[in-house]
């Protein structure tokens, strides 16, 4: 068994499993999904650059466009075959079109026009092979034949062994209608009429690239060493490079650092990244610290939505837009094409910040850190000691040799209370750091911008031309020219996703320091194939418990391909293409546990909100950040509602009951002056759509826009969140089979992490009916349970007695050894909704230890401040501590000891 075997299987698979966008019947889509041409096509032939369309289509394809943008896509479609044909041994009915291009629709005063994404039009080879299904196929329509034209076709097909009529064809750009196209419908013979249509279909990734850059991977002598490790078995290499993680903005946490460190040195790694665990963040400070090494970086991702994500934590906490393409993004390419066109007129600045200096800078600020952190843990020890003695002599009950110890060591024991300063001179520090960081990015940014623009100019030329280029071709081209080991110094982060790589980035093996795969479980392993094959390391990002690719091989004829090309389910690097992803055969292939990685700090959603799916799914190891005394209830709530899923699987007034809410909360969003984002989710696909249209019918394109409104499956909303979530499960009593569905681990998991700060469940069906298993009726059980979560200690010791009567006296309130982010506090205090940790040191017990500095970062990123006091000073100097206890809860007045 040879590599080559394994990837011509995962060619197979993706071959035989690739379906195009349905467009072999557009006749069959709903009126409001259709709109066919009039008169003259001048935009198809070039005479213009856009073409008007009735305000009535395109005000509601505007806000269907808004609703679908993941789901669906809107094409402009060409040169339509009219007939029937046999499509995989059934006679169909076809309406289908050669050509199509993606459009975009846009409002200019009171006018509607649509245009092209992209000039350069893609063929519809599922139609095409079938009517050319002799020689080479689509290999016979040369490159620079010129596709746009009608005389093309009509020659080409007249040569076809089906029969058809091409002539009508001819008299393009004037177009036919649909009583023509209706006309051609009862003709026995097939039709190529010259209609022009724009429709709105659903979506799918365009295989022809992927499929082509499978071949040549196949054909390479040499497969770079994240292929090698996820097909052959090969060991990993694993360096120890010095990173750079203390030249990034923002505190890392323990795991986070171990992901950078693994993507740095491990040719081939995995991350497992729960909903809500900053795993976008991650991958952007990733990319970050190699930047600020010299290395590239490529992200790539099924769906855009999720490389959105990324590029805007890219932007807005590393302030790296400048130098990260957003590839296949219309507006961005747009600021991208504005932005080099401006470095090549020179209006980069010549007094540019030299990055060697900060760096030094930072260095010096980092020792100075270290040592005071070390200030810190010395204070902390003293602390102990003092505290130990101090409680030894009270043990002893010896008044007088307590008091004569407190005489001689006040002074020693006043000392302490310089842990608060130099805590304070830590956190300074700390934020002089960050801007540091972010200056230090910022000028290595403009220093490799400048040497690309001085050295390699003819390739920044090239890049230039190659993104305003009209043709695909002609843009490929224009790659060949451009030197991207330069390139690439300037410009370091690449975003794409998966299906339009092929027409971004040259097949290079090995063109990339990293390549990252973002939400790996929803991609098959063969369209990663070719990210992999132009990167040195791979990292492989994503959560077992959240939906997986879905695909339409069948069972037995992946066995056929297993058998074609002699692999086997024991051979190395092989595993089911429909059952599994990319990280399932990555996680398969490792081969030391330093190469996994767990993101464990959950940002997200209040508690109550998470629960559920850390206790069922993820063994309670997720540390939740908002974690409060305060956020017991209120955050998840149960809208019974008796309702009733019809034959079509639709539950109206489950349906009726979620347009009421999003009014109501629309509402008192005006009046409060603010907008929650709002998502609805429905298990069923059936129930997503009608409400969709109900959301069509009763708010705007205004109101669809601010609060983001949309209703989707757990499908169409893995890898983003809203607000608020409203989740209709439409079902019944008598919907008991419907329930098993979403019984499936995935998909409800998925379902009920999506929401940030409220969610809103409306329930047809009494869940107690459901078996006990069944994660529904367990997961509206848990609501109620949810208060009785708080963790407190009753194994209060004298010091934290001592400092709770205090506290609770100056109407402070207090919890004795709360867990909060995975950690018991010693108190943990609140004053008017402001929160603050106390570390209680040195009295002897279980709360004698002090916190490690990790610790006190990890309370940062939870935004709370955590306070160490010392046995000893409490004794002696009662007063200063309960006084800075105040200072830190902004509580008003002082205290007196008396």
């Amino acid at each position: 068994m040879s590599s080559k075997n394994v990837l011509s299987y995962y060619r197979d698979c993706y071959k035989e499993d690739s379906a195009d966008l349905n467009l072999w019947n557009l006749n069959k889509l709903k009126k409001e999904d259709r709109f066919v041409l009039q008169g003259r096509d001048d935009l198809g032939s070039g005479f213009l650059p856009r073409l008007p369309i009735p305000a009535d289509f395109a005000k509601q394809m505007m806000k269907r466009v808004e609703i679908y943008q993941r789901e669906r896509v809107l094409l402009y479609t060409r040169f339509i075959l009219v007939g029937n044909l046999e499509v995989r041994g059934e006679l169909k009915q076809v309406v289908s079109p050669i050509l199509f291009n993606e459009a975009v629709i846009e409002k200019e005063q009171d006018d509607y026009y649509f245009s092209l994404t992209d000039a350069q039009p893609d063929i519809n080879e599922s139609l095409t092979q079938l009517l050319i299904p002799q020689g080479n196929k689509l290999t016979s329509i040369d490159e620079t034949a010129d596709i746009q034209s009608a005389y093309f076709w009509t020659s080409l097909l007249k040569e076809s062994p089906l029969a058809i009529n091409v002539f009508e064809l001819l008299s393009y750009p004037e177009l036919a209608n649909n009583d023509e196209i209706k006309k051609a419908l009862k003709s026995k013979k097939n039709t190529l009429l010259p209609v022009s249509m724009l429709v709105f279909v659903e979506r799918s990734s365009s295989s022809r690239g992927v499929l082509h850059e499978l071949e040549e991977i196949i054909e390479s002598n040499k497969l770079p060493p994240p292929i090698n490790g996820l097909i052959a078995g090969v060991q990993p290499i694993i360096e120890n490079k010095k990173l750079k993680y203390d030249y990034l903005p923002g505190l890392l946490s323990a795991s986070q650092k171990k992901v950078i460190s693994i993507a740095a040195n491990i040719n081939l790694g995995c991350v497992s990244g729960p909903p809500g665990t900053g795993k976008s963040y991650t991958i952007a400070a990733i990319a970050a610290e190699h930047m600020a090494r010299g290395e590239s970086v490529l992200i790539v991702a099924n769906n855009n939505p999720a490389l959105d994500v990324i590029a805007d934590k890219l932007d807005k906490n590393f302030g790296l837009s400048d130098v990260s393409i957003r590839a296949g993004q219309k507006e961005f390419l747009k600021k991208l094409k504005d932005y080099i066109a401006d470095l090549l007129a020179g209006y980069l600045a010549d007094e540019q910040d030299n990055p060697a200096l900060i760096e030094s800078e930072l260095n010096e600020l980092n020792t100075s850190l270290n040592e005071l952190e070390l200030r810190f843990s010395q204070f902390c020890h003293r602390a102990i000691i003092r505290g130990k003695r101090l409680k030894n002599l009270e043990d002893k009950n010896i008044e007088w040799l307590s008091n004569l110890y407190i005489k001689f060591a006040r002074r020693g024991i006043k000392q302490l209370a310089k842990q608060w300063s130099s805590l304070e001179q830590i956190n300074t520090q700390q934020l002089k750091r960050e801007k540091l960081a972010s200056s230090y990015l910022s000028a290595l940014k403009n220093k490799n911008l400048k040497a690309l623009i001085d050295t390699q100019r003819k390739s920044l030329n090239a890049f230039n031309q190659a993104i305003r280029s009209r043709t695909s071709k002609r843009q490929f081209e224009l790659f060949d020219n451009i030197e991207y080991e330069a390139l690439l110094s300037a410009f370091p982060v690449w975003l794409v996703s998966l299906n339009t790589l092929y027409r971004v980035l040259p097949l290079k093996a090995e063109m990339f320091d990293l390549v990252i795969i973002d939400e790996a479980t929803q991609c098959n392993t063969s369209s990663c194939l070719p990210a992999l094959y132009r990167a040195k390391r791979a990292l492989i990002v994503g959560d077992t418990k959240q939906l997986r690719h879905y695909s339409f091989l069948a069972k037995n004829k992946e066995a056929q391909l297993m058998s074609k090309n002699n692999v086997s389910f024991s051979d190395k690097g092989v595993m089911s293409y429909r059952d599994n992803s990319i990280l399932d055969l990555a996680l398969n292939a490792l081969n030391d546990n330093k190469q996994l990685a767990f993101l464990d700090e959950h940002f997200r959603s209040k508690p109550e909100l998470i629960n559920f799916s850390n206790e069922h799914f993820y063994q309670s190891k997720l540390k939740i950040m908002q974690h409060r005394p305060c956020t017991s209830t209120g955050n998840l709530l149960v809208q019974r509602v008796n309702g009733t899923r019809d034959s079509s699987g639709i539950n109206h007034l489950e349906a009726s009951s979620i347009i009421n809410t999003i009014k109501q909360q629309i509402d008192d969003d005006k009046s409060a002056g603010i907008s929650h984002s709002i998502g609805v989710v429905s298990p069923f696909r059936s129930q997503a759509d009608y409400i969709t249209k109900e959301i069509e019918a009763h708010f705007n394109e205004a109101e669809i826009i601010k609060y983001k409104l949309r209703s989707a499956t757990p499908f169409g909303f893995q890898g983003e969140e809203r607000d608020i979530v409203l989740i209709s499960f439409a079902l019944d009593n008598n919907a008991k089979r419907a329930a098993a569905y979403i019984n499936k681990a995935d998909v409800f998991n998925v379902c009920i992490t999506r929401a940030r700060q409220k969610q809103c469940v409306f329930l047809s069906i009494d869940e107690t009916q459901l078996p006990e298993h069944y994660l529904l009726r367990r997961y509206i059980s848990s609501i109620t349970q949810f208060k009785a979560t708080h963790n407190v200690t009753s194994d209060i010791d004298k010091f934290q007695q001592s400092v709770i009567c205090k506290l609770t006296s100056l109407k402070i309130e207090t919890w004795a050894g709360y867990t909060i982010a995975g950690t018991d506090v010693d108190i943990l205090c609140r004053y008017n909704g402001r929160y603050l940790a106390i570390n209680l040191i040195g009295f002897p017990g279980p709360w004698a230890d002090f916190f490690e500095l990790d610790t006190y970062k990890l309370f940062s990123r939870a935004n709370i401040d955590i306070l160490p006091i010392s046995y000893g000073l409490w004794v002696v100097d009662k007063s200063t501590c309960v006084q800075h206890i105040m200072s830190k809860l902004r509580v008003c007045g002082t205290y007196s000891i008396m």
